[in-house]
């Protein structure tokens, strides 16, 4: 019983953070995706633009509250796992969840920097979609790898390594994971021992590449508002 009650409670933390890093990111892309072209079409930011302060303090402080906001609700929604954890099993350690918290900032970062990036150019319902496509193609890192073990084709291999650069959506993913801890064993076998991304492993690097994602993003969104006409 000891055993199944830290195998449950592992479970429910683990579906709980990605159930967080879902509504995390889909509100990120809600709010980023018409943050400038929505506001100059209604003529909120043409009325700010023209005046003595930069383009990029106006990019900079949209993208900073948008970050701040998400991160509050990433908080509230992780203080809510905590709490629930502790109640149903208080006999278990459930610190993990907040040993992945530095990992899941980077999903707020990253979907705010894109749908931010997006909406220098295009209205909400297009940067909105070119975000949610965008993050698909990160997705597809995980469809490639797991064809290409199946079937051992290159090229799947090659497309697989290919969308992990394009969206590092794995790349945030896997360090989520290993902040959070591995799965309990079951008889002998580790439930993680199943997944089929258990040879990818969490590397140093991909925190330097999602650092310098961002800040590309970040730069990319500043130019483009810097020299847009208003």
């Amino acid at each position: 019983p000891a055993e199944a009650g830290e195998i449950i409670a592992s479970l429910y933390t683990f579906l709980g953070v990605d159930i967080v890093k879902f509504f995390v990111s889909t509100l990120a892309i809600a709010l980023s995706a018409g943050a400038i072209s929505a506001e100059l079409e209604r003529g909120v930011l043409s009325a700010i633009l023209p005046k003595p302060l930069s383009r990029f303090s106006v990019y900079a402080g949209k993208w900073l509250g948008l970050f701040g906001f998400c991160v509050f609700n990433l908080l509230v929604w992780l203080s809510v796992i905590y709490c629930v954890a502790v109640y149903r099993s208080p006999e278990t350690s459930h610190v993990a969840v907040w040993k992945a918290l530095p990992y899941l900032l980077f999903y707020p970062a990253v979907f705010v920097s894109v749908g931010l990036t997006y909406s220098t150019f295009a209205g909400f319902g297009l940067a909105a979609g070119l975000t949610i496509i965008t993050a698909g193609i990160g997705w597809s890192e995980g469809i490639f790898y797991s064809l290409n073990n199946a079937f051992q084709v290159p090229l799947l291999a090659t497309l697989s390594t290919v969308s992990g650069y394009l969206f590092p959506l794995g790349r945030m993913s896997r360090w989520v994971s290993k902040g959070l801890g591995p799965l309990p064993s079951f008889g002998g076998a580790s439930l993680g021992d199943r997944s089929p991304f258990k040879d990818l492993e969490a590397v140093p690097a991909d925190l330097l590449y999602l650092a310098l994602f961002v800040a590309l993003l970040f730069g990319a969104g500043a130019m483009i508002l810097g020299r847009r006409d208003v």
